[in-house]
């Protein structure tokens, strides 16, 4: 802060020249590193981040990105974001990334030659470290474009791997050890969507019994180590702008704790949390920071939550599942583990 700065708030006369000085030291220590202060929205709940930016991975696990509601056509933090995936991916080498939907702001796609497959990803994730695969789900703005053409995209693309709507797929761990990825498509779950076929005219046509059918089948199937579920929607949210979709917590939940998922990650939600609702197996964890951000809030099922624009990076090492939030500044800003017997 300049002395013309202080003279505005304080008349030199009232001011002797040692109490300005004083007052410069105090002014400039509050700048210093240790004693910035964020500003955003999460920080009543960031008591317990570790803001590092020093990784701790171990050899031979399964590392893995999540990120989602980032495609703003560069604009936003999503440069920014990208740009810190990739400084991350130097060191973490991600086997895949995972896109939690809102691929495409604001309207979606209108085929798979429109020019937004180029200036919101191929042009924004491009560097050699992020030439894995992706492994998307659809979100309510990519049902406002043609959702069919982010499923038909994955024919022409080396690394965009959308199979159908709805999908599972299996990773190995170790030689003895997997993680079972499945892949929801949440918006025609959402009740508030139908009507709005100026919007939303393809949600209408989607069967939402068949999925569900599908979903539990999957789950009731399944004999992996590790249960991970992806949909675009929270199940579980403690943000103001959207919050609980309570769909889902009628129709998810039941299953989770049925089957014993282990997390489910979604955006929608503009923030980084984490909530575990009492007495439940399933870690619920919302990543939508990827592009934009808003104010993030707190309940009762709140572990943490941050309104920073950022991504979510995986480990899973045998046994045990590691979790962090990274920020666009490469800084971990929350991590926990998880293990099984």
């Amino acid at each position: 802060m300049r002395i013309n700065c202080i003279k505005s708030f304080f008349p030199a006369r009232l001011l002797s020249h040692l109490s300005i000085s004083i007052f410069l030291v105090v002014v400039f220590a509050i700048q210093l590193p240790g004693f910035s202060q964020e500003k955003t929205a999460g920080k009543q709940n960031e008591t317990s981040a570790k803001r590092d930016t020093t990784l701790q991975l171990k050899k031979h696990s399964l590392n893995f990105f999540l990120v989602s509601d980032w495609g703003w056509n560069g604009y936003g933090y999503q440069t920014d974001v990208a740009k810190q995936m990739e400084k991350t991916a130097e060191q973490a080498d991600p086997a895949f990334i995972i896109s939690c939907g809102d691929n495409f702001q604001v309207k979606g796609v209108q085929s798979v030659n429109d020019p937004l497959w180029l200036t919101t990803f191929e042009y924004v994730y491009k560097s050699p470290a992020m030439q894995c695969d992706w492994y998307p789900v659809l979100g309510n703005h990519d049902y406002k474009g043609v959702p069919e053409a982010e499923v038909q995209y994955s024919k022409i693309s080396r690394r965009w791997r959308m199979p159908s709507r709805y999908y599972t797929l299996v990773k190995k761990v170790t030689d003895s050890i997997s993680a079972r990825f499945i892949f929801t498509d949440t918006p025609p779950m959402v009740n508030e969507y139908y009507g709005k076929n100026e919007s939303y005219g393809d949600i209408a046509s989607q069967d939402t019994a068949k999925e569900l059918s599908w979903l539990k089948d999957v789950l009731a199937n399944a004999k992996e180590k590790w249960i991970i579920v992806i949909g675009h929607h929270p199940v579980y949210s403690a943000s103001p702008k959207h919050g609980n979709t309570p769909e889902l917590i009628a129709k998810f939940k039941p299953l989770f704790d049925k089957y014993g998922v282990d997390f489910y990650f979604c955006g929608h939600d503009h923030d980084m949390q984490h909530l575990r609702p009492a007495g439940s197996n399933t870690d619920y964890i919302v990543t939508g920071s990827g592009g934009e951000t808003r104010p993030t809030g707190k309940d009762a099922n709140t572990v943490f939550s941050l309104s920073e624009p950022g991504f979510t990076l995986m480990s899973i090492n045998g046994k045990q599942l590691t979790l962090y939030f990274i920020n666009s500044k490469g800084q971990i800003v929350y991590s926990m583990s998880k293990s099984k017997k």
